[in-house]
């Protein structure tokens, strides 16, 4: 398994689909999950997948406060390496039961 090193704000500006976050002169490209935040109360994550051109990798950007007043986001206050892990893309079936 690969990693790689992303800040969080690079992590945020995917997470807005944001096209050229660059590291390290390595542009970045969003794949799924850009401006597709859940909710939790004042608290909303956004699970961002994007690739190096190479490889897959999934990270995760946060954030909290409200629609109606603004967003105070995780690189105001965390400066520092975001979490991003290697993934691929993997088809599964699932079984239900459904009414007739």
């Amino acid at each position: 398994m690969s990693t790689i090193k992303v800040s969080v704000a690079e992590i945020e500006k995917l997470a807005h689909g944001d096209l050229g976050a660059t590291r390290d002169g390595v542009e970045l490209r969003v794949v799924d999950g850009a401006d597709d935040w859940s909710s939790e109360g004042k608290y909303e994550t956004c699970t961002v997948i994007f690739t190096d051109g190479e490889r897959f990798y999934r990270s995760y950007a946060s954030r909290s406060g409200s629609y109606y007043t603004d967003y105070t986001y995780d690189s105001e206050w965390n400066d520092g390496d975001a979490d991003a892990e290697e993934v691929r893309k993997v088809t599964k079936t699932i079984e239900a039961w459904e009414a007739v």
